[in-house]
């Protein structure tokens, strides 16, 4: 009875959640458009980087395509924790925990939302680059099935971290300043280059980022093939984040709960 109650309530609070993604539909815009501008100014300013010898793919382009849809996907991550503060904020959240419904699909309908724009805004920028350049993966589509596979995973699981600190906070100017403190994450990884052409600082810094391994992950998945270590490692960090962080943003609900 339990489970039913849950799986039901889950359903209608992820209905609820999905319906936000495009109210306002115009919200969506700058999370599309910004990766397909850094792909197309990545790849225009940075192309004669791929004549340097040893460069691991035929062209920038090629190199630089997964940051562009991995970056589809890092933009939309945070409107989870937004949108918990907004619920906080504005009482929603209050009469949610009061209802005689299962608390915990409070947390896993947000998950489910953030599931759905990920998928759906990767598909977009994913689609654009595959019928405008000749990227195309070498892992066909169960490698593109794979690929969207770890970046939902990571999507869930960074999410956690706006809804974590909406749930302690409880503050709006706190939860999207997030973003920012967040950006360097995207950028101090081997999204724009191979780690082997940095500066070994520089490359230890990447090395301890997380989101390195996906990046280089969904890379392998387009450029290299099943056999690349690097697919299993982009698999494991992801999964390895969601439970860590979904568990900590279980951890908070529960103590607001109190």
């Amino acid at each position: 009875m339990n489970a039913r109650h849950f799986f039901s309530d889950w359903y209608y609070l992820a209905i609820r959640n999905i319906k936000q993604i495009w109210r306002p539909w115009l919200a969506l815009v700058p999370s599309l458009l910004m990766p397909l501008f850094f792909f197309w100014v990545g790849s225009q300013a940075f192309s004669a980087v791929a004549l340097l010898p040893n460069f691991p793919a035929e062209s920038y382009l090629l190199f630089i395509a997964p940051l562009a849809i991995f970056m589809s996907i890092f933009f939309g991550a945070g409107n989870a924790g937004i949108e918990l503060v907004v619920d906080i904020s504005s009482g929603y959240f209050n009469k949610l925990v009061i209802m005689p419904i299962n608390k915990l699909a409070i947390i896993f309908g947000k998950l489910t939302e953030v599931a759905v724009q990920a998928t759906m805004q990767g598909l977009i920028v994913f689609i654009f680059i595959f019928i405008f350049t000749d990227v195309r993966p070498e892992t066909g589509f169960l490698g593109i099935m794979a690929m969207f596979v770890m970046l939902v995973l990571f999507a869930m699981a960074w999410s956690n971290l706006s809804m974590i600190l909406a749930l302690r906070t409880k503050n709006p100017r706190l939860v999207q300043s997030l973003f920012i403190i967040g950006f360097p994450f995207l950028y101090i990884t081997t999204g724009q280059m191979p780690r082997e052409f940095m500066p070994e600082t520089f490359a230890t810094l990447v090395s301890y980022n997380p989101v390195t391994y996906i990046i280089e992950g969904v890379r392998a998945l387009m450029l290299s093939g099943w056999g690349d270590p690097a697919i299993l490692r982009g698999f494991a960090v992801a999964i390895a984040l969601f439970i860590v962080l979904v568990s900590i943003t279980l951890y908070s609900f529960r103590k607001i709960l109190k």
